[in-house]
Formats: structure tokens, C-alpha cells, sequence
């Protein structure tokens, strides 16, 4: 959670104790689903985020061979908790350079050797994860695929795009998502990468 004194531990605790009410945390997917409701302040969210595939084994297993991370956003990048994943990550808009394209999606056609075989996160941009079914359709394999975009043009289609690829992924449906929650489901799977016995 990015807790590393002794108040942020007890708002930690305090906010776990009070996300068990909702979500008891039980499995893996369980313990995903309550970093997104504490990150979002929201319980609803626990219906909205589906999981494809061996989504979980998928990403952990990414996270600890510390696979390159591409992601949409800079949001996403800065809240990627870098004290305990150490691959890289580039961040698409970045790399953007075609001006018929947005920025996100022209950015992912541009790091598509760094998506082979790699995490792709999109937290914002429906035309990153539209970018990122297009490159899977013309072979390209990311490992792992997080996709939460948010808002009313192309977000929920775009995920349900996401969903059709025979790629494990974490996905939201419908328009609500956003960087915060593509953030939380993966520092969660960090956490629960680091949490097992080596």
C-alpha cells in the first residue's frame, strides 16, 4: 500500500478491517478485489472486475521474473510500487508519435516488441487496449494483461475486446474503471508475489 510508517500502518489495518465487511479476502482474487475497493473508496467495484483465464497465477508469476511493464499512462507508471517490482516500465503516451492516432495508441504500436512477451497495463486510454487487441491479433503475446479504462467512448467495448483474447487478464466492465484501479490490481499482485514462500 505504500505504508512505510507507523500511521500509515494503522490506516492500513484500519482500512483492511473495514474492506473484510464487504470482501473477507480469503483467496488471491479476494485480497485483488480489496485493494481496489480501498483504493477507490468504493465496495461496488468488487462487481465490476473480472478475471480471465489464470489471470492471478499469470500475473504473479510475471511480476516475480520481474517482466518489462508497458502501460498507457504516466499515472499508471507513478503508482507502480517500485520497492518491490524491479522491471522496467515505459509508458506509451510517451512513445506516441503518430498524429492520426492518439497518443496512447500510437505510443503501444510503438513499444509492441516491449508488449511481446511482456505486462501491458491500461488504466485510461480505450484506444491503448484497442491498440493492444490489434497487436495480439497480429501475434504479439503480452504474458499478463491488466485493462481498466474509464469513460463513455469505447471504454467498456475496449475491455470486452480484452476479453476475447486468449491472454489471462484482469479487466473492469462497463465504463467505470480508471489509472487507480489498473494501479491496485497490480501492486496487489505484488504484494501477494512477495507475501509467498520462495
Amino acid at each position: 500500500m505504500g505504508n512505510i510508517t507507523f500511521d500509515a500502518d494503522e490506516i492500513v489495518r484500519k482500512s483492511y478491517g473495514i474492506v473484510e465487511k464487504y470482501v473477507e479476502g480469503r483467496t488471491p482474487e479476494e485480497k485483488i478485489i480489496q485493494r481496489c475497493i480501498i483504493a477507490t473508496g468504493d465496495p461496488n467495484v468488487r462487481d465490476l472486475i473480472v478475471f480471465k483465464g489464470n489471470a492471478v497465477e499469470a500475473g504473479i508469476r510475471a511480476v516475480v521474473e520481474n517482466t518489462t511493464v508497458v502501460c498507457d499512462v504516466n499515472m499508471v507508471s507513478a503508482g507502480i510500487n517500485r520497492r518491490k517490482f524491479r522491471g522496467d516500465v515505459f509508458v506509451a503516451v510517451e512513445h506516441g508519435n503518430d498524429a492520426r492516432l492518439t497518443r496512447a495508441m500510437s505510443g503501444m504500436y510503438a513499444l509492441r516488441e516491449r508488449v511481446d512477451g511482456g505486462i501491458a497495463i491500461v488504466g485510461n486510454a480505450p484506444s491503448a487496449a484497442i491498440a493492444l487487441y490489434n497487436l495480439v491479433q497480429k501475434g504479439v503475446r503480452p504474458k499478463f494483461i491488466i485493462a481498466t479504462p474509464v469513460g463513455f467512448v469505447n471504454a467498456s467495448e475496449s475491455k470486452e475486446m480484452i476479453r476475447e483474447l486468449d491472454i489471462p487478464s484482469i479487466t473492469t466492465v462497463g465504463t467505470r474503471g480508471g489509472s487507480t484501479l489498473a494501479v491496485a490490481v497490480f501492486n496487489a499482485l505484488v504484494n501477494l508475489a512477495y507475501e509467498r514462500p520462495s
